[in-house]
């Protein structure tokens, strides 16, 4: 064996069951779509400063093109090559504009990413056999493990009434909604354009897994330990943590790391406070980190650096999800 030698091998631990291929070109497509539809933009944001004068009278810094139209041509000009296939192509949504003149088009242009970012997060097989999995492992600890967790915290809890109380609001999707809020103003206020991405990003993660909670809380009709109806999947921690992934996506690990810290504690709140077992915030976790891992990036989630991907023992026929990861 020579030391100098440079090898590779694959890491694979196998988690649980069912899954199949993935094909990841969702991303691509809708990257080529963005950047014929931004040369398309540029083309009429160029026609219309070529053609508009402002009237005399009026000083020429307040006479501005539509926003609808700069909005979309301001980033990539007509001279940016095509990515080739396979390339990741780093083009963004567009810059922002004034406040006011551009939240009708980006209220108008958001159901077409939430459409898109949808798809992305349930055609991928990959997901589908996360999800699968984590509603399997919820399932089976209905309902005796969730009875001795519910029995625990029943005999004392473990955070004082305020701090619960305070926990709550941090895993309220409407917080999570107001948050990004404030960074689409702040974005689209002082131009910066990472800020609106990220706010953008966040309204779409969001609105997906508040619609998809909602549609399994109706299917499955559960009760909560304090006898509400439908608490699986909690809303809550699912929320919490689709914000924590698109955060920590856009932002690294210094932010992170302390929002999946938070993450916890108000996943942790929920069971404490007895608003859900501990199978509804397993599988609502899970659905968060899905939902805002894929819409952030386009891919599926990835965990300290390796891919989950769907596996089948050809022996004995036995499927599942496996970490892997290359050497």
């Amino acid at each position: 064996m020579q030391s100098t030698r440079s090898t590779a091998s694959g890491l694979v631990v196998v988690l649980l069951s069912s899954g199949c291929v993935t094909h990841d070109t969702a991303r691509m497509q809708r990257a080529r779509a963005n950047y014929q539809a931004k040369q398309l933009a540029g083309n009429r944001a160029t026609d219309a400063a070529e053609q508009t004068s402002p009237p005399s009278g009026i000083p020429h810094s307040a006479f501005r093109i539509p926003h609808s139209v700069t909005r979309l041509a301001a980033v990539q000009d007509e001279t940016s090559p095509m990515p080739e296939p396979g390339e990741e192509p780093t083009i963004e949504r567009g810059p922002p504009g004034r406040l006011f003149t551009s939240i009708k088009h980006d209220f108008e242009a958001m159901w077409g990413d939430v459409w898109s970012d949808t798809k992305l997060v349930y055609k991928d097989p990959t997901n589908l056999a996360i999800l699968l999995t984590a509603g399997g492992v919820s399932g089976a600890l209905r309902p005796e493990v969730d009875d001795d967790i519910e029995d625990k915290f029943d005999e004392s809890h473990a955070f004082s009434v305020g701090f619960r109380d305070a926990l709550g609001i941090a895993g309220n999707p409407g917080t999570h909604f107001a948050l990004a809020g404030l960074w689409y103003l702040i974005g689209t206020e002082t131009g910066d354009t990472k800020t609106y991405e990220v706010s953008r990003t966040l309204f779409s993660g969001l609105v997906i897994n508040g619609v998809s909670t909602m549609i399994l809380k109706v299917a499955a009709n559960t009760d909560s330990p304090n006898g509400e109806q439908l608490a699986w999947p909690s809303g809550h921690t699912s929320s919490v943590f689709t914000f924590a992934a698109i955060m920590h996506q856009s932002y690294g690990h210094v932010v992170g790391i302390p929002l999946y810290g938070l993450a916890g504690l108000a996943a942790f709140e929920r069971l404490d406070d007895g608003e859900h077992h501990f199978s509804d915030v397993i599988f609502g976790g899970v659905m968060g980190l899905v939902v805002g891992h894929t819409v952030a990036t386009g891919h599926r989630p990835q965990i300290f650096g390796g891919d989950i991907v769907p596996f089948a023992d050809p022996v004995n026929g036995a499927g599942g999800i496996a970490w892997t990861k290359g050497f």
